[in-house]
């Protein structure tokens, strides 16, 4: 069991990213920019599914008539934005652990791959959570069973067994999420294998460690980020828009439109920042993990690696 370096994972991780700013940009635009048109289209069709959905004279109420019919086609939407965002995650992360890890030395300005490794940390990810869902379903299962028991051989007993029981499961559940998804993009790239055995066992007694590296990283930038998209919202939108009781037909467009107008207005600079926002953010938490990978396995060193 080797313990992760605190301090010098999250210097690396910062490291990594300041001084190699042009290729992570580079290596993240362009997977991003295809989500940002998935996602921007999927909300101009998914928008106007609202505008009429309010039945007029009814104190607001919705019609459930069409409610059938928009929750169908929102689900199909929010479908193709997940699987999209996946892809450009994952595409974005083999690029920036390959240049964390120094397999791409010089400066990269565009970056996009379909390639094995790929495919790898898309499936790392997926069998990651069927395994958490299996998981959930078994401990379940056993919490119902063993509660069902109690109730017939220990009244007493059941209820703050079972609700102790239930506080464990998700605890180590949080747990086992933590230890093995932080490690699975540097061993795919690295080992170039679907790794999450591997990955429980670097992350073995670094709990905490990996924790703390993750505040470190996601703290900072979001309180940034969230105080530049806020004065955004402020300035486009000023005082929130207020849709009055048994609003009239007219009322209810012109609400809708108003919406859509701020966000025409606020959109292109909200999008530019939330995309450097997710650049940064992947930037970082590949750096952390190329650091700690290298420094738990002895491959290299970080001063080497970010040199």
């Amino acid at each position: 069991m080797v313990k992760i370096p605190f301090e010098q994972t999250i210097t690396g991780a910062y490291r990594f990213v300041f001084s190699n700013f042009l290729s992570v940009i580079g290596i993240s635009w362009f997977p991003f920019l295809l989500f940002a048109a998935v996602l921007a289209g999927a909300v101009m069709t998914v928008f106007p599914l609202f505008n009429g959905l309010i039945v007029e004279g009814t104190n607001n109420q919705i019609d459930t008539a069409r409610l059938g019919a928009v929750v169908g086609q929102i689900s199909g939407t929010f479908l193709l934005v997940a699987v999209a965002g996946l892809f450009a995650q994952a595409i974005v992360n083999v690029g920036l652990m390959r240049k964390a890890l120094g397999q791409h030395p010089g400066p990269v300005f565009i970056f996009f791959s379909l390639g094995s490794q790929v495919w790898q940390l898309i499936g790392s990810y997926l069998l990651l959570m069927l395994l958490a869902w299996g998981g959930v379903a078994l401990a379940a299962v056993a919490i119902t069973a063993l509660s069902f028991l109690l109730q017939k051989s220990a009244p007493s007993a059941q209820v703050p067994v079972t609700v102790l029981l239930v506080i464990a499961a998700y605890i180590f559940a949080v747990y086992a999420m933590v230890r093995v998804s932080f490690f699975i993009p540097a061993v795919v790239v690295a080992e170039n294998h679907i790794g999450l055995r591997r990955a429980w066992h670097l992350g073995r007694g670094n709990f905490w460690r990996i924790v703390g590296i993750m505040l470190a990283v996601l703290l900072p930038l979001g309180v940034v980020v969230s105080t530049i998209t806020q004065a955004i919202m402020q300035l486009a939108i000023g005082a929130p828009a207020e849709l009055r009781p048994n609003a009239t037909s007219a009322e209810i467009q012109a609400f809708f439109a108003k919406l859509a107008a701020a966000f025409v207005k606020i959109g292109p600079y909200f999008a530019v920042v939330e995309l450097l926002y997710v650049i940064l953010l992947s930037a970082l938490l590949a750096g952390a993990s190329a650091v700690a990978y290298k420094l738990v396995t002895g491959a290299d060193t970080a001063a080497r690696t970010f040199a």
